[in-house]
């Protein structure tokens, strides 16, 4: 249940910002870039690539990111739930495009547009939220079953 909560919860928030007029959602953007381009320039520099991709990335980063989230919290709730057959899976992924397009569908009412390009970046940052989150189980598995092999010697 704790993870449909936070599902629900993290699909507001991406929602509630897409609601955003242009102005609020760039001003919004230009508060994460300016706090996350202190730390970036600070450990790597002005002109690191790195600083300079998210510089120029931010927005698209931040659809990403939210949506990684997204898929971390699904796949470990349907871990939990013990729904880990492919066809749940499927399905994980088919809701996430279809949040990714009413998000986008959303800020078509908010002033700000749509793209396609957005629903493949959201689509991407879930897909790999999805597959940390099983690198991660597998260790686990991996890990408690070594131990248990320890314990059997």
């Amino acid at each position: 249940i704790i993870f449909y909560i936070l599902t629900i919860f993290i699909l507001l928030f991406i929602w509630s910002n897409s609601m955003d007029d242009p102005v609020t959602s760039y001003s919004k953007s230009d508060k994460v870039l300016k706090f996350v381009s202190k730390i970036l320039t600070h450990v790597l520099g002005n002109d690191h690539y790195i600083t300079l991709f998210y510089i120029s990335h931010v927005r698209k980063i931040a659809h990403f990111t939210e949506y990684m989230v997204l898929g971390c919290v699904m796949t470990a709730g349907m871990k939990i739930a013990d729904k880990t057959k492919i066809q749940h899976f499927y399905n994980s992924l088919s809701f996430s495009v279809i949040a990714a397009v009413i998000d986008e569908y959303i800020q078509i009412y908010s002033g700000r547009g749509s793209s396609i390009k957005d629903v493949i970046i959201d689509f991407s940052g879930y897909l790999t939220g999805t597959m940390l989150t099983v690198i991660i189980i597998c260790i686990i598995i991996i890990v408690k079953m070594m131990k248990k092999d320890d314990r059997q010697y």
